[in-house]
């Protein structure tokens, strides 16, 4: 993991390590998105109920497809839209799709 080419291949304005207000946002930001989406995950695979745990996954596949709209809003590369936060979405749905079944 290298957060100073991530946050500016995700146009993040980054400066030296410890001089970058953006970066410090971007990466905080980051973290505590992921670090809550995978506790709430843990949480609902300890309570042995799919159903729930697809729900969390339908509503949550919304960061991924918000991901891609910021990444092609700011004129990113489209591999990482299709190829990461768009087939991201899709993994996440289909896994919710079979967790109601």
């Amino acid at each position: 993991m290298k957060p100073f080419p991530a946050a500016r291949a995700r146009k993040c304005p980054a400066g030296h390590a410890g001089r970058s207000w953006h970066l410090a946002g971007y990466l905080s930001v980051k973290g505590v998105r992921d670090i809550a989406s995978g506790l709430v995950v843990f949480i609902l695979l300890a309570a042995g109920k799919p159903g729930l745990l697809g729900g969390f996954l339908l509503a949550a596949s919304i960061i991924p497809v918000g991901d891609a709209i910021i990444v092609l809003r700011g004129n990113g590369p489209k591999a990482t839209v299709y190829g990461v936060h768009a087939a991201t979405a899709a993994v996440m749905l289909a896994a919710a799709t079979f967790l109601f079944v």
